[in-house]
């Protein structure tokens, strides 16, 4: 089945790296999100959801980021990361996730819908590479109109988050809250929370992992290799943003964390 794709980015110029992120849905998430917008007395022409907007005491801005989260975590996510100098190659390793999603199977061969934010741009020989993958390409495209879009600039603007906090940039901490599985008032660490309201998204292959999962023909292993399938990581990366992107994102684990 045909699916559609939504690609922004999060720009951490403290940490020195892009993360372009790909929300993948069967569903037309952008119709959904712009009906919602509407019930909440909002204008969808006008008025979206931005990760960066300040969320204290705007009770709107609240809703629409629990929507929001809602929809990412209910969708497929996968991402890049790149080094900040490397800002103008952004929508072709956006493109290159797509290319790896279809030949490791992650996406199925068939024709599918990628819309990407404005300002990202793909050379004409990797369009033709999408075109020849069955892929129908919306470059330039506003985020208000396909709002899909929205859910990309959360997801990636959370995943920058965790990668700062891997890298040691950033600390910051969270209260548990209710219906977490710990104490409401337990403070945990906000990558960790972050990265257990997304890992049921992030795409990855089953595998046996040495030295961590169960015997390869285990059912109950909870381990995927995200890296390689749902994690693309552009060579112009320094190694210790690819380590830490790797050591961050590469292997997701789906067991039990309580």
């Amino acid at each position: 089945m045909m699916a559609n794709l939504y690609f922004d980015e999060s720009i951490r110029d403290n940490g020195a790296f892009i993360i372009g992120a790909i929300v993948i849905s069967e569903e037309d998430l952008s119709s959904r999100i712009r009906a919602e917008w509407e019930s909440m007395g909002l204008n969808p022409n006008d008025d979206e959801y931005k990760s960066s907007a300040i969320k204290a005491k705007n009770e709107v801005s609240v809703k629409q980021r629990e929507f929001i989260s809602y929809l990412v975590h209910s969708s497929k996510l996968a991402l890049a990361v790149l080094p900040n100098h490397d800002r103008r190659q952004l929508g072709n390793y956006c493109a290159a996730l797509v290319l790896q999603l279809l030949d490791t199977n992650k996406l199925r061969n068939e024709s599918h819908e990628l819309y990407v934010d404005e300002n990202v741009f793909i050379d004409k020989n990797i369009k033709t590479r999408l075109e020849d993958s069955k892929v129908n390409l919306y470059l330039n495209t506003d985020s208000k109109l396909e709002a899909g879009i929205q859910l990309a600039d959360h997801a990636s603007h959370a995943l920058g988050g965790m990668l700062l906090e891997e890298m040691g940039i950033v600390k910051k901490q969270v209260r548990a809250g209710e219906n977490s599985g710990y104490h409401p008032d337990e403070m945990l660490d906000l990558g960790f929370e972050l990265w257990a309201s997304l890992r049921y998204a992030l795409i990855g292959n089953n595998q046996y992992i040495e030295g961590l999962s169960p015997p390869p023909d285990d059912p109950a292993n909870p381990f995927f290799m995200v890296d390689g399938y749902g994690l693309y990581i552009a060579g112009s990366c320094s190694e210790e943003l690819a380590a830490a992107a790797k050591k961050r994102f590469g292997i997701n684990y789906l067991g039990c964390i309580h």
